[in-house]
C-alpha cells in the first residue's frame, strides 16, 4: 500500500470515528491549571469537583492560576503518578 494509500484510509477512519460519536469528549468543563511540585512537579486542571492530570498540557497553557475551557477523552490504559483522573485535553482555550 502506498503512503498516499495509508493517509486517505486513515484520514476516511477518522471522519467515520467523529461522525459515529466515537471522538466526542469524555470530560468538559472549566477549571484551573494548578502546578503542583510533588514527585518533580505535575500540572494539573482543578474544576472544583475533580482534578485532572492531563498528559498533554501544552506549555502555553502551564500557567499556575490559569483558568480553563477544555474538553478531554479518558485514556483505558494510562496510570501516572500525579493526583488526579488521567485525560488526553481535545481542546482548551483560556478564560478571563
Amino acid at each position: 500500500m502506498t503512503k498516499r494509500r495509508v493517509i486517505r484510509a486513515l484520514g476516511a477512519g477518522l471522519l467515520l470515528m467523529a461522525s459515529c460519536g466515537i471522538l466526542e469528549p469524555d470530560v468538559q468543563g472549566d477549571g484551573t491549571v494548578r502546578f503542583d511540585p510533588i514527585e518533580g512537579g505535575c500540572w494539573l486542571i482543578d474544576s472544583g469537583d475533580t482534578t485532572y492530570d492531563p498528559m498533554n498540557l501544552a506549555e502555553e497553557f502551564r500557567v499556575d492560576g490559569l483558568r480553563v475551557l477544555f474538553e478531554a477523552t479518558l485514556p483505558s490504559d494510562m496510570a501516572h503518578f500525579c493526583p488526579g483522573v488521567v485525560i488526553d485535553i481535545t481542546s482548551i482555550e483560556a478564560i478571563d
